[in-house]
């Protein structure tokens, strides 16, 4: 069997160490006469009239502790016993934070690989089923949300942010999808007068746009005119950006971490649309449609 631990005399007489940390010298020792004379009011043999003397034995060894905890405290005798037992009791007050904040801690690592596991296994499950078998699916089926009888307008930020375009005027950044009756889809890329059926795209929801800060998460490519061409930054620019057009599309991990958490169902206004393509799973990469600015028809 292990050694107990002994008690420090300041714990016998009742005084906790935010106690003893915010007192000191005549102050503190005030303190522990005033612990001290109520402690032995409280368990003085003399009060154990009528009791067994079991009860009594203890009384007794209370009292004892009792006595031997002032005496180790006096500071009229030895006053840096005092202030001995002070500094290391004071110091359990900051312990117990340190505890808590060491256990607080390991909580949230364990939160944070339980979400990635979680997190990663529901991205897992919406690219799995995005694209069933071709063979069984209809040219332009796009199975998603059940969306029927729908038009939405979105506005390309790949390309808004391209030609540093601020303007919400519809033109070479608006871009549409449709679902007919049946629930196909049919897409109208940007400057085009017809909607062609796809098969290829699957839809994975919406994202709110004041929920993620979306332009930094976005792959980036040097421009072609750009190309072997020294970059030159603009003073005040942040460096790194002005050399590179952004993409429509982002990492898996990314969108993992900083979107799926915001990721719902509904074809809102004001929130961003995000898919899949047949041809991006391969390249682990999550493809951004735009910002829906349009809605017409039905809307589950």
């Amino acid at each position: 069997m292990g050694l107990m631990r002994s008690r420090n005399p300041f714990e016998v007489l009742g005084i906790t160490p935010a106690m003893v940390r915010n007192l000191s010298g005549r102050d503190l020792f005030a303190l522990v006469k005033a612990s001290y004379r109520a402690l032995l009011l409280i368990y003085h043999p003399d009060r154990a009239a009528g009791e067994d003397p079991d009860a009594i034995r203890q009384r007794n060894r209370k009292v004892a502790e009792i006595n031997l905890a002032y005496e180790k405290l006096n500071h009229e005798r030895d006053p840096a016993s005092l202030e001995h037992y002070q500094n290391v009791y004071a110091r359990r007050a900051t312990e117990g934070w340190r505890k808590t904040i060491r256990s607080l801690n390991k909580e949230i690592m364990a939160l944070t690989v339980e979400n990635e596991h979680l997190s990663g296994a529901y991205l897992r499950h919406l690219l799995q089923t995005s694209f069933p078998d071709s063979a069984s699916s209809n040219p332009g089926q796009a199975d998603v949300f059940h969306l029927k009888n729908i038009r939405l307008g979105l506005q390309d930020i790949a390309i808004n942010h391209n030609i540093r375009s601020l303007t919400w005027e519809l033109g070479t950044n608006y871009k549409e999808i449709h679902f007919d009756a049946e629930g196909r889809m049919f897409y109208k890329f940007p400057c085009r007068k017809k909607a062609i059926p796809v098969n290829f795209i699957r839809l994975l929801g919406t994202v709110d746009k004041d929920k993620v800060d979306l332009i930094p998460l976005l792959d980036r490519e040097i421009p072609g005119d750009r190309q072997g061409r020294p970059i030159s930054w603009k003073k005040g620019s942040e460096k790194g950006a002005a050399g590179f057009d952004v993409l429509n599309t982002l990492s898996m991990e990314k969108f993992r971490r900083f979107c799926l958490p915001y990721l719902k169902p509904e074809m809102n206004e004001g929130a961003f649309l995000f898919s899949v393509h047949r041809n991006s799973l391969a390249q682990n990469r999550i493809h951004l449609e735009g910002l829906i600015i349009r809605t017409h028809g039905e809307n589950p």
